[in-house]
C-alpha cells in the first residue's frame, strides 16, 4: 500500500515563498526515504495547479479560517463588525473541532461532513506522518482573538497527535506568544511533535525562554531552492531589461500597520516613501526591478495592490515591473539571481536572493523571521522595520550596503556554505 504524507498548513501557489517551502519539504523528505504520495492542505478555490504538477495532491483543511463564511476580498482592515462575525464562526468551529480528537466522536462527526472533508479526514487517518512546512506560522500579538488564532494554527498538529502520527516541524520562526493561554497551547502542540526546529536563533531563544523547550536551529528550506542552469543575459533579454545599469530587485506588500495609531495613514506613507526610494535609486544610476512576489485573492495579501499605487508616483522609465501569474518559485529565484541587489519586504524574496549570493536589505513587518535570519548571517545592520521606512533611511542603508558589499558577501557565502550540511543533519534527525 502506498504511503501517505501530509504537508501543513494550507497554502496556495500564489504565495511563492510558501510554495518553495512546500516543494522543498517534499523534495528533502523524498530524498531521505519518506517516499509515497504527498498531500497539501489548501483552502477551497485556492490555486494549486503548479503544486499538483509537482506531484502533490490537494486536500481541504479539516479546520478552516472563519473568513470562509464572511469573505471580503477588498478588506484592508479588521473592523469591529468583521471581528464579531469571525468570532461567532470561531466559537462554533472550536466546539466542533473537539469531536475530532477521539475515535468515537470522530466517527460520529463523519456523519455530518461534506465529501471533501471526509476524504481529508481519511487521508489523515491513513497517513504515515505530517510535515509542518517551514515559515512563520506560530505567532500571536495579544488580545482574545490571539487565543483562538493559536489554537487554529495548532489544530492539525493536535489532530495528528490524537491519531498517533509523527509530526515533523520544519525550520520555522516562533513568537511572539502574547495573549491568554497562547503559551500553553503552543507548548502543548510542540511537545507532542517528533521533531521541532527553528529557522533562526532568535525564535529558538524565545521558545526556550518562554516555553521551556530546547529546539535546534536549521536554515530556512528555501535557501537551497534549486534552479536549473540558465543564461543571465537570456533571462534579462526575455524580460526586456537592459544590462546598462546595475539591477536592484524590490518587493513590497499591502500591510495593515496594526501597531500604528493611524494604520491607513501609515500605509500611505509607506507607499510614498517606497516611491521616493525608487526615484532615488534610478537617480543614482541603478535600475529598480519591482517584482510582484506574492499574488492573492484578497487585497491585503496581494502585492499588486500595493505596487499599483506605488508606481503611479514614479516615472515609467524609472523602473521595470515583473508580473506573471504563471511564475513559480523557481522562476522568481532565477530572476532575483539575475539582479545585483535586493530590497525586499517579502522576506522570501530576500532568501531567494541571499541563497544566490545576492546582497540586500530586508524590510521586516511581522514575527522574528527577518531580524532572526539576518542576525544569524551577521547582517543586523541591513534590516529595517516597515514602520520606519523612509526614502532617506532606505537610501542610507543601501549606501552602507554598497560600501560594505565585499564584507556582506563574505558573510552570505559563509552562511550558504553551511546550508546543505545543516539540511542533511535535519533529515537525519527526522529519519
Amino acid at each position: 500500500m502506498d504511503k501517505k504524507y501530509i504537508i501543513i498548513p494550507g497554502c496556495s501557489d500564489l504565495n511563492r515563498g510558501d510554495q518553495a517551502l512546500v516543494w522543498e519539504t517534499k523534495r528533502l523528505a523524498e530524498e531521505n526515504g519518506f517516499t509515497g504520495t504527498y498531500y497539501l492542505t489548501a483552502e477551497k478555490n485556492e490555486p494549486a495547479k503548479q503544486s499538483k504538477n509537482q506531484g502533490i495532491h490537494i486536500i481541504r483543511p479539516i479546520m478552516e479560517h472563519p473568513s470562509r463564511v464572511f469573505k471580503n476580498k477588498e478588506n484592508m482592515e479588521y473592523n469591529l463588525w468583521l471581528k464579531l462575525k469571525w468570532g461567532f464562526i470561531s466559537v462554533i468551529d472550536f466546539f466542533t473541532s473537539l469531536f475530532y480528537f477521539t475515535t468515537p466522536t470522530r466517527n460520529f462527526i463523519k456523519l455530518f461532513l461534506f465529501r471533501e472533508k471526509k476524504y481529508s479526514l481519511k487521508v489523515f487517518e491513513e497517513s504515515e506522518a505530517v510535515f509542518v512546512k517551514g515559515g512563520g506560522l506560530f505567532q500571536a500579538y495579544g488580545g482574545i482573538s490571539s487565543t483562538y488564532a493559536m489554537y487554529f494554527w495548532c489544530f492539525h498538529l493536535f489532530l495528528a497527535q490524537a491519531m498517533k502520527k509523527p509530526v515533523y516541524v520544519m525550520p520555522n520562526s516562533f513568537g511572539p506568544f502574547e495573549g491568554p493561554f497562547v503559551k500553553r497551547i503552543i507548548k502543548k502542540a510542540l511537545k507532542g511533535c517528533t521533531i521541532v526546529t527553528a529557522r533562526e536563533s532568535l525564535s529558538a531563544h524565545m521558545v526556550k525562554e518562554q516555553l521551556g523547550l530546547q529546539i535546534p536551529v536549521y536554515p530556512d528550506l528555501a535557501f537551497q531552492l534549486p534552479v536549473v542552469p540558465f543564461s543571465k543575459e537570456q533571462v534579462l533579454k526575455d524580460l526586456n531589461i537592459s544590462t546598462e545599469r546595475k539591477l536592484v530587485a524590490l518587493t513590497m506588500r499591502p500591510y495593515r500597520f496594526p501597531q500604528s495609531k493611524n494604520p491607513q495613514a501609515a500605509y500611505e506613507t509607506f507607499k510614498t516613501e517606497m516611491a521616493g526610494f525608487i526615484h532615488w535609486l534610478y537617480g543614482k544610476g541603478y535600475m529598480p526591478v519591482i517584482v510582484e512576489h506574492t499574488l492573492a485573492v484578497n487585497s491585503h495579501e496581494n502585492d499588486g495592490a500595493c505596487i499599483e499605487d506605488v508606481v503611479k508616483m514614479v516615472q515609467e522609465h524609472e523602473y521595470c515591473l515583473i508580473h506573471n501569474k504563471n511564475y513559480t518559485c523557481y522562476d522568481l529565484k532565477k530572476i532575483y539571481s539575475c539582479c545585483d541587489y535586493i530590497v525586499g519586504t517579502r522576506f522570501h524574496s530576500v532568501i531567494f536572493s541571499l541563497g544566490s549570493n545576492i546582497p540586500g536589505i530586508a524590510i521586516c513587518y511581522v514575527g522574528n523571521k527577518a531580524q532572526g535570519i539576518m542576525h544569524d548571517i551577521g547582517l543586523d545592520d541591513y534590516v529595517i522595520s516597515i514602520y520606519d521606512v523612509t526614502r532617506d533611511r532606505l537610501s542610507k542603508r543601501f549606501e552602507k550596503l554598497i560600501q560594505n558589499e565585499k564584507i556582506v558577501l563574505q558573510k552570505i557565502k559563509k552562511y550558504n556554505s553551511q546550508v546543505k550540511l545543516k539540511e542533511e543533519e535535519l533529515m537525519k534527525k527526522c529519519k
